[in-house]
């Protein structure tokens, strides 16, 4: 058994086939298929079902492959290990960052890197939280902006700053003239939100409250902030947004905001990393190219 044949396994899983698989592990699809039969024969069981279309791993074969998914995030461990002693700010990091926060935090967080003293490779990506946090569990990225907690026994995180959120409301909305508003007028039929897998639709929820609320005619789950503020100009209603947001608005948008009067609802937006990830330069260098405030 060595690496080689774990990452083939891997590969399968994630390719659903041999030919798949061997191209991304750089093989031929022969190669790839003997060394996974003889895996098979080593440890004397059937990883997969050669004849399911696509492919599907045995039940025996799952649990291997999870163990290989372990083993293989510890490799990768021991070379991020070498990186921080020999090497400091340099080799490759991937990061994944919360399609709500992508908009704002992406640009300039890539404006910072392009001008900071480094030689790191770094690839970023758009991962809801649960996504990234299972990704960042099986090496799949070595960080991960997020805006929730996430579990202190296994991720460790390093806040950023703190994100308010503001009222997104069709003019077509009854709402009080004063400046501010609290979350009991966030009651419209109509309130727009992000599909489930993103963090932000059950900090929103937490937000307001839907005991008195009539049930709408139609529910659609949006994709992006950009989707919920366009369902709001062409159907009504209204939402909640990341004030980070207002910047992307038209001057006739902006009078749709309406700010929250304190204690104004907000997340906080963070670094998070494996509670052993050994880099401790390269996630000081991303937390300071995330603040905003660096310019």
């Amino acid at each position: 058994m060595n690496f080689q044949q774990l990452e083939y396994i891997v590969a399968l899983e994630k390719h659903k086939n041999f030919v798949a698989a061997a191209a991304a592990c750089f093989v031929s699809q022969p190669t790839l298929s003997m060394m996974v039969k003889k895996l098979e024969e080593e440890l004397e069981i059937v990883i997969v079902r050669r004849g399911a279309q696509p492919l599907e791993f045995t039940e025996e074969g799952t649990l291997l492959l999870n163990q290989a998914k372990r083993i293989l995030a510890e490799q990768q461990m021991m070379r991020e290990i070498s990186k921080e002693i020999s090497k400091g700010l340099d080799g490759e990091i991937r990061i994944s960052v919360i399609p709500s926060l992508a908009s704002t935090v992406v640009p300039h967080f890539i404006k910072n890197i392009e001008r900071g003293d480094h030689d790191l490779k770094i690839s970023i990506q758009e991962l809801p939280t649960e996504k990234a946090l299972v990704a960042l569990t099986q090496g799949e990225i070595d960080l991960a902006i997020l805006a929730t907690e996430s579990d202190s026994s296994l991720y460790t995180s390093h806040p950023i700053y703190e994100e308010e959120f503001v009222a997104y409301v069709s003019p077509l909305e009854k709402m009080p003239a004063r400046k501010f508003i609290q979350p009991k007028h966030i009651a419209s039929e109509k309130l727009w939100f992000l599909s489930e897998e993103h963090c932000f639709r059950e900090q929103a929820l937490e937000v307001c409250s839907f005991k008195k609320k009539k049930k709408a005619k139609i529910s659609y789950d949006a994709g992006s902030i950009q989707t919920l503020i366009r369902l709001v100009d062409e159907n009504g209603g209204m939402t909640l947004v990341p004030a980070a947001s207002i910047q992307f608005l038209s001057a006739k948008q902006r009078a749709n905001v309406r700010e929250f009067a304190p204690p104004v609802p907000m997340r906080l937006v963070q670094l998070t990393s494996l509670k052993d990830y050994p880099r401790k330069r390269v996630v000081s260098f991303v937390v300071d190219a995330l603040n905003p405030s660096v310019k």
